[in-house]
């Protein structure tokens, strides 16, 4: 169904940037004195997103694939 893959994608992208954002502002607030520190903490933020997000929708028996 169209709507349904809509909603999905549409709840993903949100909740991606939401928490994507949430994780670069708080690696930027606090670990101002080391750019290294940043990068690695934003780069581990998106990738534990990910994970997490991944696994919860195939969970719920979303398939992006189809």
């Amino acid at each position: 169904m169209p709507g349904e893959k809509a909603i999905q994608i549409g709840t993903f992208i949100l909740l991606l940037i939401g928490l994507c954002s949430l994780i670069a502002w708080a690696c930027y607030t606090y670990l101002q004195g080391t750019l290294i520190l940043q990068i690695a903490g934003i780069a581990l933020g998106w990738g534990v997103v990910l994970v997490v997000l991944y696994v919860g929708f195939k969970a719920l028996g979303w398939k992006w694939w189809s």
